[in-house]
Parts: C-alpha cells; structure tokens; sequence
C-alpha cells in the first residue's frame, strides 16, 4: 500500500513537471515572438507569411539562422524578392535576397545568419521577413524572435532536450497516475482533466516550433488554471 501510494505521488510529480516544463518552452516561445510583433519593424498589410522560423532559444555566444521558405503555387516560373530586417547594436540592419527562379510547384528554402552582433533589449533577436508579391500570389509578411540564454551549451540542445523531456514526463506520469490511482480514487479525481493538460502541453509545444505566438500564450494561461485546479484537489 505503501509503495502504490509512493508511486502516485512520484507519478503525479512527474507529469506536473513535464507540463511545466513543456509550458515554459511555449512561454519563452511566444515572449520572445510577441515582442518581435511589438517591436516596431515597418507593418505594411501583407498577408501572414507562415513558412518564417526562427530558433526557440539561443545561448549568448551562439550564431545560427532563421529562415522562410518560398513556393511556387502557380503554373508559371515566378521570381520572388525577399526583403529581411534584423536587429542589430545600431538599428535592424536591411538585405533583399537577389530573385530566385522557381518552377511551378518548386519551392526553396532560405537562410540568413543570426548571432551575438543581433542582440537586442540584451535578451533578444528580432527578425521581420517580406516577401514581394507577385501575380497572382500576394505579398506576406512575418515576424518571429529568439530568446538568448547565458547558458554554456547551444540553444539546440536545450530546446530539444526540454521538448523530450517534457513528452516523456506528460506520458509516464499520466500513465502512472492511471495505473496506481484506485477506483474510488479516480471517481474523485477528474482524470479527463490531466488527459486536457496532456494535450494542452503537447499542443502549446507544436505552438512554439510553428511560431503560433498567440495561440500559445492562451494555451499556457488555461494550461496553468488546470494546473493550479488539479494540484489542490489530488487526493479529494
């Protein structure tokens, strides 16, 4: 009795921090993306360009590189233009791609470097990408951010190494907490509520790696409210 009681315990414990850790990505995520939408980079109407990526997370000393990837959705060659701001020490520093020629349903995938000398608001990098319309595809903009972190190792390892662990705690935690809970225990307890901070984490963390800023901060803020109703009530 005593080790099934020990073993809920652990395997609550376990999926609160893999949601919480899954959380806080998506946090960081939409932080650093909702402030490269306020920054201030010149807004002129286009439609959402939702191919521009940017890291999650950075470490201080790290380059890397953002990118969009463009498509040919037509039936003709198209040339499209992208133009790209970047945050530097003296002010967003502004390059246009020379036009690339792409087949009828070809599509490219572009890169610029980002680094320490993009450092903005000391924990940030904002990058703004347009691209030209052309007949019959209109033109579309993005922006997107990273956070920088003091941290010795890369910011790819971090982010990917939140992500996993995140999944696997949400999994062995949930599955623990089916398994060990007893029956009246699980009459009690709304299991279909943890199953919604599951998914919820799982969702928020597809939100940070596609750059759905908005949608994550409103999966985090109901995600929290779960949890703070889930952690007061284990056990009544």
């Amino acid at each position: 009795m005593v080790e099934k009681r020990f073993s809920l315990t652990f395997s609550f414990i376990i999926f609160y921090l893999g949601a919480l850790l899954g959380l806080s990505l998506t946090a960081i995520a939409a932080w650093a993306d909702l402030e490269a939408a306020t920054y201030g980079f010149d807004d002129t109407g286009g439609e959402l360009l939702g191919t521009l990526r940017c890291p999650i997370l950075m470490t201080a000393d790290e380059t890397s590189t953002f990118s969009v990837k463009v498509a040919n959705t037509t039936k003709g060659k198209l040339s499209p233009t992208i133009k790209t701001e970047i945050t530097s020490w003296l002010g967003p520093v502004i390059s246009y791609t020379p036009p690339i020629v792409l087949a009828p349903g070809e599509s490219k995938q572009l890169k610029w470097k980002i680094g320490p000398e993009n450092l903005e608001l000391r924990r940030f990098i904002f990058a703004r990408a347009w691209v030209y319309g052309i007949y019959p595809l209109p033109s579309r903009e993005n922006t997107c951010g990273v956070l920088i972190l003091n941290l010795p190792t890369n910011g790819r390892v971090i982010t990917w190494t939140m992500t996993i662990l995140s999944l696997l705690g949400i999994g062995f935690g949930l599955l623990g907490v089916m398994k060990f809970r007893s029956p009246v225990q699980s009459g009690m307890m709304d299991m279909l509520r943890f199953k919604l901070i599951a998914v919820l984490a799982i969702v928020g963390l597809v939100t940070a790696f596609m750059g759905w800023w908005l949608l994550g901060i409103i999966v985090v803020v109901v995600s929290l409210l779960l949890l703070v109703v889930s952690v007061f009530t284990v056990g009544r």
